[in-house]
C-alpha cells in the first residue's frame, strides 16, 4: 500500500491510519477483511491459484448469511472490506452485500477483472451503492498478452473500458498486475500509462501454486534474468524503488496473518488471510471471538521469523527474503520452509541493491 510522507518535521512520523493499523496488529483486531464472495469467474487466468471456478451448490451462502458474517466482522472491529472472488460481481447477491456493508459505514473496495462493468449504469450504481475503491486486474497494455494470460479473447478491451467507466464516475481505481515471464518485459509501458492517468499500480512477481498444490502456475514465474533486468531497470528509472534490506530480527512476526487482517471463504469459513487456507471455524455457526482466538488461530498469529527453517538463509541474504506461509504450504507442504522462488527473488533484490550501492559509492568517489 502506498504511503504518503508529509514534508514537515512538526507532524508525527506515522499518520493516524498508520497508527491505527499498527494498533490493530498489536491487539489482533481484524481491521481489514477480504470476502471471497464466490469461486466462480468469467476469466481463466493461467496463473490463478483457484483450482475450480465453481461453487459447491450445497454450500452456497444466502444473502442473509453474508449479512450475518459482515455484522460479526463489524462487531469485531473491521473497518475495511475487500470484495473478491473468483469474480465478486458473479455472486447473485453482490449488490445486496455491497449495500449492506455501506449501510454499516464500512469502507468497501473490490478486486475485479472489470468484465461485468461494461455500461455507465453499472459504474454509476457501484458509486451510488458505496464502493470506494476498485482494484482492476490488468496485465499489459498489449492486448494479445493480456488476453493470453486471462485465456479470454477480448478481455483486454473490456477491462480497459471498465477502467474508463469507473474513472468517469469518480471512483478511485487501482491497477493490479501480476508479473510473469509473459508480461514482465512490457510492464514499464503499463507503469508509464498508470502514471499518465494518475493511477496507483500494485505489482507482484510472486506466482503461487494452486490451492491444491498443483505447481503448474509456478512454471509461469519470470526467469531470474528477467527479474534482474526488471528490478534493475526500475531502480534506474526511479531510484527510490531500489530494493532495500528488510530490517527485521528473528523475534519479529513474519506477516500480518490472523492479526490485523482476516479473510472469509465463499462458504463462510474464517481464515487468517487469503493465502493461509486452514479454517479457524465457521462464521455462520460460531462466535467470532471464539474462533479468532482458537488454538488454530493462535498457532498462525504467533509464528516468528525464528520459526522458519532456513532462518540462516534468510539472514544470509540480507533480509531480502519475503516469506509467505500460504505459498510455502502450497509449494512444499510446509509453512516453515523457504521456497525456491523466495530464495531466487531475494538473491535478485540483493544483487540490484548491491549494484545500486556500489554505483552510489563510485559517484561519490568521482
Amino acid at each position: 500500500m502506498r504511503k504518503v510522507w508529509l514534508s514537515t518535521s512538526k507532524l508525527p512520523p506515522h499518520s493516524v491510519i498508520d497508527n491505527l493499523r499498527m494498533l490493530s496488529v498489536d491487539k489482533a483486531i481484524p481491521l481489514q477483511a477480504s470476502l471471497e464472495l464466490t469461486n466462480r469467474c468469467n476469466e481463466r487466468c493461467t496463473h490463478c491459484y483457484i483450482d475450480h471456478f465453481r461453487d459447491d451448490p450445497q454450500r452456497i451462502l444466502s444473502k442473509e448469511d453474508w449479512f450475518l458474517i459482515i455484522q460479526k466482522l463489524r462487531d469485531a472491529g473491521t473497518l475495511y472490506l475487500v470484495l473478491m472472488g473468483g469474480e465478486a460481481m458473479l455472486n447473485p447477491f453482490f449488490w445486496d452485500i455491497l449495500a449492506y456493508a455501506n449501510d454499516l459505514h464500512l469502507h468497501v473496495s473490490m478486486i475485479t477483472n472489470g468484465l461485468k462493468i461494461q455500461t455507465q449504469n453499472v459504474a454509476k450504481r457501484l458509486k451510488e451503492t458505496g464502493l470506494h475503491v476498485v482494484t482492476v486486474s490488468l496485465y499489459s497494455l498489449d492486448e494479445l498478452i493480456h488476453d493470453e494470460m486471462t485465456a479470454v479473447m477480448g478481455s483486454h478491451v473490456k477491462t480497459m473500458h471498465a477502467i474508463e467507466l469507473l474513472l468517469e464516475q469518480g471512483i478511485e481505481v487501482t491497477i493490479n498486475c501480476l508479473l510473469t515471464r509473459q508480461n514482465i518485459e512490457t510492464h514499464f509501458d503499463l507503469i508509464e500509462w498508470c502514471i499518465g492517468k494518475n493511477l496507483q499500480i500494485k505489482e507482484d512477481v510472486t506466482v503461487t501454486p494452486k490451492l491444491s498444490g498443483d505447481l503448474s502456475p509456478v512454471n509461469l514465474r519470470a526467469t531470474q534474468q528477467q527479474l534482474r533486468w526488471y528490478f534493475g531497470e526500475k531502480a534506474r528509472r526511479w531510484p527510490k524503488s531500489t530494493p532495500r534490506p528488510i530490517m527485521e530480527s528473528p523475534e519479529d512476526y513474519v506477516c500480518n496473518v490472523a492479526k490485523g487482517k482476516c479473510a472469509v471463504t465463499a462458504y463462510g469459513e474464517l481464515l487468517g488471510c487469503i493465502d493461509v487456507r486452514e479454517s479457524f471455524g465457521s462464521l455462520l455457526t460460531e462466535d467470532f471471538s471464539t474462533i479468532w482466538n482458537s488454538p488454530i488461530a493462535l498457532k498462525w498469529r504467533n509464528l516468528k521469523l525464528k520459526d522458519i527453517k532456513g532462518i540462516n538463509i534468510l539472514s544470509g541474504c540480507g533480509h531480502f527474503c519475503e516469506h509467505c506461509f500460504g505459498m510455502a504450504i502450497h509449494e512444499s507442504d510446509t509453512p516453515l520452509t523457504l521456497t525456491e522462488g523466495s530464495k531466487v527473488l531475494a538473491s535478485v533484490k540483493e544483487a540490484v541493491y548491491q549494484s545500486s550501492f556500489n554505483e552510489q559509492g563510485d559517484a561519490r568517489d568521482s
